[in-house]
């Protein structure tokens, strides 16, 4: 019939949410921990030789621990934007599967699957961080909260890169010091309604007949204070720290995402993938 309505079903694979941020967990985490573990034993008093150089420019003569600093900043800071990258293009798909999951949309029977999906795309790529975080958390239960992280961490990101880690007026806003938000996993059980956090050594305790308690983790951020002219770093334990609180970033997206609407009218489905 030629007013026949169909409907196109899409496969969402909420899998991808994770796999996108947990790829750049695993590689920054790696080459972090790897070059640091080089620069213990490496020789810095002098600039490393080029192998089969033609040709060499030379600097103005640096210190061994000013050219570490150098080498930690640089790996930081790509290590940090290879982090942020992925959590920023995460969250603009689960913007497009919670838009495909929470509205219906109709097209035409002879759009493309890229057609139909660009426009979200596009939206998602014109919100800023914040606004992109809360227009999926508007559908989320319970909501994620990253936003107060990720800017910071942002910063953090452009002090190491431009400023070798030394904080400015731009970091500090034209104050005194620059508080660094450090996003954190907290693992913790609940005694009396009160989250108790578990840590090395810690004997669990729920002060009742429980013989088995539920162990359960949020993100939480913690503050660094640093202040005017002090140089930002981060040994690799508190970088794979970030990492990994990025990577239940990821599971939360995965895990929380709206039921899909269902149509009042059911008709013909065609199937795509749309992950």
């Amino acid at each position: 019939m030629a007013n026949e309505t169909r409907q196109l079903e899409l496969q969402i694979n909420s899998a991808r949410l994770a796999s996108i941020i947990d790829e750049a967990v695993v590689a920054s985490s790696e080459i972090v921990n790897f070059h640091f573990n080089a620069l213990v034993g490496a020789d810095l008093a002098h600039s490393a030789e080029g192998a089969d150089a033609k040709f060499r420019v030379r600097g103005p003569e640096i210190s061994a621990a000013d050219r570490r600093s150098l080498h930690e900043s640089w790996i930081l800071a790509r290590a940090f934007q290879e982090l942020l990258r992925a959590v920023r293009h995460s969250l603009e798909e689960a913007y497009v599967f919670v838009m495909l999951l929470t509205k219906q949309h109709r097209i035409k029977s002879s759009a493309t699957l890229s057609e139909f999906l660009d426009p979200l795309r596009k939206q998602a790529a014109a919100l800023r961080f914040p606004e992109l975080l809360e227009a999926i958390n508007n559908n989320l239960d319970p909501k994620i909260e990253f936003s107060a992280a990720y800017a910071s961490l942002q910063t953090a990101r452009n002090c190491l890169e431009h400023r070798n880690g030394v904080v400015s007026k731009i970091e500090t806003h034209g104050k005194d010091r620059f508080n660094l938000l450090i996003p954190r996993i907290k693992v913790f059980y609940l005694r009396d309604g009160e989250e108790i956090e578990v840590e090395a050594g810690h004997v669990v305790d729920p002060s009742d007949d429980r013989k088995e308690v539920e162990v359960l983790m949020k993100i939480e951020t913690r503050t660094r204070s640093l202040a005017l002219g002090e140089r930002l770093s981060f040994t690799p334990a508190e970088f794979n720290e970030i990492a990994f609180a990025c990577h239940l970033l990821g599971q939360q997206l995965s895990s929380r995402l709206p039921k899909p609407l269902l149509a009042e009218n059911k008709a013909p489905l065609d199937k795509q993938n749309a992950s």
